[in-house]
């Protein structure tokens, strides 16, 4: 994918390994998989650099993202509460 190679500065890559090269490209997951362009099955064992832990594909939980979204997509809680926040907060408290 010359654009990638063009275009994209990955980082922690030395860019010159892909100087002869095709970059490999992921592009779908599922599960704890993901495939790259070639058809190539790779286990994500960064879990998506640590922000897939349950897994590539869910469509119950991007419904539920584009919902909060939707409402409200991010707001840290820095001095500030939200609903969900104390909604969650709630629940770990009672399985503590």
């Amino acid at each position: 994918m010359a654009d990638a190679t063009d275009h994209l500065w990955m980082h922690f890559t030395r860019m010159a390994s892909y100087s002869a090269g095709e970059v490999p490209t992921i592009v779908r997951g599922e599960g704890t998989y993901v495939w790259d362009s070639q058809g190539r099955r790779y286990l994500d064992g960064l879990a998506g650099l640590f922000v897939v832990n349950a897994g590539h594909g869910r469509t119950e939980l991007a419904e539920a993202a584009a919902k909060q979204a939707a409402e409200l997509a991010y707001f840290p809680l820095w001095s500030y509460a939200h609903p969900k926040a104390v909604e969650l907060a709630e629940k770990i408290a009672s399985l503590t």
